[in-house]
């Protein structure tokens, strides 16, 4: 009786480790290729710029079955890290810079956000019944989001600082 208890709680917490992190979060791994891959760019926009989908293909190489909902999981671990950069760099941005400039950041990324919603919402436009769209969506998606993150971090830590 006390191995069953056992083996249950053992099956309850794995359980609640898997559906904590869930799959659309990045994993340690993809997290160490995310940083590993800024921190070689350095502060070279352009070399930065090279990071985006390296998540996606470091977890896609991972996949059992290349599937459309695999891919899309993919890209949404990779959005995840990048949109981590944006929270992080808007922090930065708001706590260093007058109201002018939090005044344009506010309108900046509601811009941004819907150009990005838009825009990557094409593919589904185009072929609405695909199971590609999504995955096209998610890329968009993904690198839309990438850009922005860099250009804020460029923002917050400019040369010379």
């Amino acid at each position: 009786m006390i191995i069953r208890c056992l083996v249950f709680l053992v099956f309850l917490s794995s359980s609640a480790v898997a559906l904590a992190q869930g799959p659309n979060q990045p994993r340690a791994d993809e997290i160490k290729v995310f940083h590993e891959c800024l921190q070689k760019g350095g502060l070279v926009f352009t070399n930065r710029v090279q990071c985006i989908g390296k998540v996606f293909e470091h977890c896609a190489m991972k996949l059992q079955d290349q599937t459309s909902m695999g891919m899309r999981e993919c890209y949404s671990r990779e959005t995840a890290l990048w949109e981590k950069m944006i929270s992080n760099s808007e922090k930065e941005l708001r706590r260093n810079e007058n109201k002018a400039t939090k005044t344009e950041l506010v309108e900046s990324t509601r811009n941004w956000k819907a150009f990005r919603n838009n825009a990557c919402n094409i593919p589904f436009a185009m072929n609405p019944k695909g199971t590609l769209a999504p995955v096209l969506g998610m890329e968009c998606f993904n690198r839309i989001t990438a850009l922005w993150a860099l250009q804020l971090s460029e923002f917050a830590t400019p040369l010379g600082d």
